[in-house]
């Protein structure tokens, strides 16, 4: 099933997208010299488009994110999922799009080839999924929301994550892959292995201080995507409300921090803050990974 029924002409959701971001907020005059924007092409998504986005200070990142035109979060898919990432579970011959699908709606975003080339850079694709009846544990993530994930992986070995019985219909060898656990030293802080691995996507570390699991409800948090012992993910999850409350919020509730592990395999830049705005010139929300240090 395709992610839109009524997909746009991409020639025109590029000009519209661009410039929409283009309106994103400025930085302080001091910081934004020698900052550069660069964009990926976007998808439709909504009434709107969904593109990827980064802000670079000559070689090094100082924004990240997934940006949502202005229109984007209206019109909306309200099936549970689109089909893509199914398992006939209980083998009665038919898939209940609700217990038998995962993934919500995908949709693949390339990040901006300016971003990809920066030396260090080990993000290579992201992976927004709407989740419009949310998804499990039930009563943690079961708000209709946005998983915005930025891979380490290349799109390719993320879908062939195979799906079967285990786990969230994933295969059950590859069950077994994605929750080979991560030497210590890099596993984050307070993070855990709850068994939460997936078809196409791999497994998801949770963090069991965050609100939603103490009875305060879920508007926002960060998972760690783990696959065979590595790091493949870092992903944001944002609910819709929480998404369409950072209009006319304070700009100094947009970040929490994302906590650390104590080494990273793979060197590179990583972020320690994620962020959640609203820009009332350009109308677009944002989901993104802020303030960058380099690991080796």
């Amino acid at each position: 099933m395709p992610p839109n029924p009524r997909p746009r002409p991409v020639r025109r959701l590029l000009a519209a997208a661009l410039l929409a971001t283009a309106l994103l907020p400025a930085a302080p005059a001091a910081a934004a010299e020698h900052l550069r924007t660069v964009y990926g092409r976007p998808v439709p998504f909504g009434d709107g488009a969904a593109h990827t986005y980064a802000r670079l200070r000559g070689d090094e990142p100082v924004e990240i994110g997934v940006a949502l035109t202005r229109g984007s979060l209206t019109d909306l898919p309200t099936e549970p999922a689109d089909g893509r990432h199914c398992y006939d579970r209980d083998g009665d011959g038919t898939v209940d799009p609700m217990h038998e699908c995962a993934g919500g709606h995908e949709y693949a975003l390339a990040l901006p080839r300016a971003l990809r080339d920066l030396p260090g850079m080990p993000l290579d694709f992201a992976l927004l999924d709407w989740d419009p009846a949310g998804h499990g544990p039930p009563k943690v993530y079961d708000r209709p929301h946005l998983d915005v994930h930025f891979y380490l992986q290349s799109d390719a070995e993320r879908q062939a994550i195979r799906p079967g019985p285990c786990g969230i219909l994933i295969d059950c060898t590859d069950f077994a892959t994605a929750t080979r656990p991560l030497p210590p030293e890099y596993l984050p802080a307070d993070y855990t292995d709850k068994g939460l691995a997936q078809v196409a996507m791999g497994n998801h570390l949770t963090d069991l201080t965050g609100e939603e699991w103490h009875g305060k409800g879920f508007t926002r948090t960060f998972v760690y995507g783990t696959y065979d012992a590595r790091i493949t993910f870092l992903e944001p999850m944002v609910t819709l409300a929480a998404l369409q409350a950072a209009e006319g919020a304070d700009p100094a509730d947009a970040c929490r921090p994302v906590k650390q592990p104590q080494a990273w395999q793979v060197p590179g830049w990583y972020p320690r803050a994620y962020c959640v705005r609203h820009s009332a010139d350009s109308g677009e929300y944002t989901v993104s990974l802020e303030d960058f240090a380099r690991h080796a």
